[in-house]
């Protein structure tokens, strides 16, 4: 039970005389406290109640989507795929459309050849728009308690996976009225349990109070998989966003580690067929490389020969090369 002086001192600041409460019995000291402490969280629950959020009419674009699958088509149709201009375009895209729809529109202007490619740029840049839906609501709760603000991110990046329900939060929070509001409840959750509940204060934000040593780990092992970030930059991402980044680290890693033993096992073949000068059992080799890897790695593994001695080796390999490009 929280003692006689914090009773005083709290009532203090909510307008009852210092004098008049100093020379109160203990008894009804704890009869006001108690009353006090009713009214505030029935304003609260008022406030709840009547500050219904003021929702935004959603932008009407009919002509963005034709826009931004143009931007896809330009961005991935030459030999070099322009990332800027294609991220940019897929991130409108989310505006509007759910992942699965937005790859189904970039596959669409897509060769067969980069559907793979495609579908995982499509993945990470959706992994990166939630994360800016969460970072602008993270933004829009900065005037609440910290306390406050880490449950409500809690809450938010539990609902990743639902970015209409993000964006039209971020709408919704965005409005003035709404943000005053939401940031006055947030202040007056966290004032009672602060004034009225001390004891429930770890309770109500354990996580909030609690260390940080999972997400070093997990830093530590991106650190030794990666050279690329440094610990100050890991240390802003949310926790999520580092187990995606170990992921796929992981997968790249062990990818990069099948690549080199195919490439190693076709440089192989590769040299055999040519040493016998086979060109039937050289093609054959190299259409089979082409579907276990990517056609720069297969250049690769015939730029360790000079097959320009070998006409009809090298003949068959333009062909088949030629015969691998989209159409």
């Amino acid at each position: 039970m929280i003692s006689r002086s914090e009773m005083i001192v709290q009532l203090i600041q909510y307008g009852h005389p210092k004098d008049t409460l100093e020379q109160m019995q203990t008894s009804d000291l704890e009869s006001l406290f108690k009353q006090n402490s009713k009214t505030r969280i029935s304003e609260y629950l008022e406030s709840l109640k009547q500050n219904e959020p003021v929702e935004i009419a959603a932008e009407d674009n009919a002509n963005f989507i034709d826009r931004e699958m143009q931007n896809i088509y330009y961005a991935i149709s030459g030999e070099e795929i322009n990332f800027q201009r294609l991220y940019e375009a897929i991130e409108k895209i989310f505006d509007q459309y759910d992942l699965n729809e937005t790859i189904e529109l970039v596959l669409s202007q897509s060769s067969d050849k980069r559907y793979r490619q495609m579908t995982q740029i499509t993945e990470i840049a959706y992994r990166a728009y939630q994360e800016a839906l969460l970072a602008e609501i993270e933004r829009l709760c900065e005037f609440y308690p910290p306390q406050e603000r880490f449950e409500q991110m809690k809450f938010y990046s539990s609902k990743r996976g639902d970015v209409v329900f993000l964006r039209k939060s971020i709408q919704t929070m965005r409005f003035q009225s709404n943000q005053e509001s939401f940031s006055r409840i947030a202040q007056q959750k966290f004032s009672i349990i602060h004034d009225y509940y001390p004891e429930m204060m770890y309770e109500s934000y354990e996580e909030y109070y609690e260390n940080d040593e999972e997400k070093d780990e997990i830093i530590n092992r991106i650190m030794a998989l990666t050279g690329a970030y440094k610990r100050v930059q890991l240390k802003t991402k949310k926790f999520q966003v580092l187990k995606h980044m170990e992921s796929v680290l992981l997968k790249d890693k062990e990818r990069e580690k099948e690549e080199k033993a195919l490439i190693k096992q076709y440089v192989k073949r590769v040299g055999e067929a040519i040493a016998q000068e086979d060109e039937l059992m050289f093609g054959e080799i190299i259409k089979e490389a082409l579907k276990v890897l990517d056609e720069r790695d297969v250049q690769y593994i015939v730029e360790h020969f000079d097959i320009s001695s070998s006409p009809l080796i090298l003949q068959r390999f333009n062909i088949i090369m030629r015969d691998n490009r989209p159409k």
